[in-house]
């Protein structure tokens, strides 16, 4: 009898564990390349459609422009994770047809310690006026325990209107963790 009731039990508590949820918990495993490129690109596809329904053609708002993202707590700074966030949106924007300006091969743009790109609000129109970018993408990340945040918006330089925006998550996963600190 004791013998059937702990058979029971047991099987009674495999069957509860196969009922809980799948723990997405990526602090201690690693968020795949393919994922991070995945939303990356989801969110530069999202822009784009926000920016298609506006105008219904991709040449009525080239070229674009695509500022570094940045710490949203310290904005005159990046991450290698904020780098390639932007090398990610610049190069999705130009497969989906858009114009872009590569800022790397500016002079008149504020480089910090190979942070980054930052366009500085003042500087935004003559930026945009002599690259004749009519759409400016920028962005901002910020992290928690589990997450960080980015958010993302095309902006037009001579009115600072906000086109199109779109927000998401990365987990922060062991991968990411270490892009955050360089």
């Amino acid at each position: 009898m004791r013998y059937t009731f702990k058979i029971i039990s047991l099987s009674f508590l495999l069957l509860l564990s196969a009922c809980a949820p799948f723990n997405h918990d990526y602090r201690y495993r690693n968020f795949s390349s393919e994922e991070f490129i995945n939303k990356n690109q989801m969110a530069a596809d999202n822009l784009s459609k926000q920016l298609l329904d506006r105008s219904k053609n991709s040449a009525t708002i080239s070229p674009v422009i695509v500022s570094s993202v940045v710490n949203m707590n310290a904005l005159q700074t990046t991450s290698s994770f904020g780098r390639l966030v932007t090398e990610q949106i610049s190069a999705r924007f130009s497969q989906l047809k858009y114009n872009v300006v590569e800022l790397k091969l500016k002079n008149d743009i504020l480089v910090k310690n190979n942070q980054g790109e930052f366009l500085l609000s003042r500087e935004l129109k003559e930026i945009a006026q002599s690259a004749k970018a009519e759409a400016v993408v920028v962005g901002t990340y910020v992290e928690n325990t589990n997450d960080i945040f980015v958010t993302l918006k095309v902006v037009r330089p001579t009115n600072n209107i906000v086109l199109a925006g779109y927000s998401y998550a990365i987990p922060k996963a062991a991968n990411i963790r270490g892009m955050l600190n360089d």
